[in-house]
């Protein structure tokens, strides 16, 4: 090349010591996102329980939710384990301790608490009490809870839930006079 003075040896490791330092040198909130950063491993269970989860879900809803009125326990127990899959796979995502104490906040609390209600519901009164009115009931009401809970992770969601919530029961009662 025409004009480029060739790069001797010592140049090179000092032009790498000076990055290197500047990189250790980063403020402390770049080194922190970029310590979050999940494994390989934690990114192929994530990725496998998710894919899981998905596929227990639309097994549910195409396979056994058409045939609700004669089998509900089969829908109730597909939905909850691919629900189950999905929830784990955000724990292989961020790690165990991480996830709870997420899911555990005060602002998260009520959201988990319906969904793994609902989900505990799902399968007691489909295995358990073999109710067909109940199970559908609370298959619909784990669905809500999964929506509820999903629209919960984005930003200003549960802001936005409250404000539906409470538009929608106000509307609600004043159809009924109160």
């Amino acid at each position: 090349m025409v004009g480029v003075a060739p790069i001797k040896e010592g140049e090179m490791k000092e032009d790498r010591l000076r990055v290197s330092k500047g990189v250790r040198d980063l403020p402390g909130s770049f080194q922190s996102a970029t310590s979050n950063v999940p494994s390989g491993k934690s990114l192929m269970y994530f990725g496998l329980l998710l894919a899981t989860g998905v596929f227990f879900i639309f097994i549910a809803f195409t396979m056994f939710l058409p045939v609700m009125v004669l089998m509900p326990q089969k829908f109730a127990l597909c939905f909850t384990i691919g629900c189950a899959l999905i929830i784990g796979s955000f724990f292989a995502l961020k790690g165990p301790k991480n996830q709870l104490q997420h899911m555990s906040s005060t602002e998260r609390l009520p959201f988990t608490l319906g969904f793994i209600g609902t989900m505990v519901g799902t399968i007691y009164v489909s295995m358990v009490l073999h109710s067909y009115i109940l199970s559908v009931l609370f298959s619909v009401l784990q669905v809500l809870a999964l929506s509820y809970y999903a629209i919960s992770y984005f930003p200003g969601g549960s802001v936005g839930l409250k404000f539906l919530s409470s538009t929608l029961t106000s509307s609600i009662l004043r159809c009924f006079g109160r």
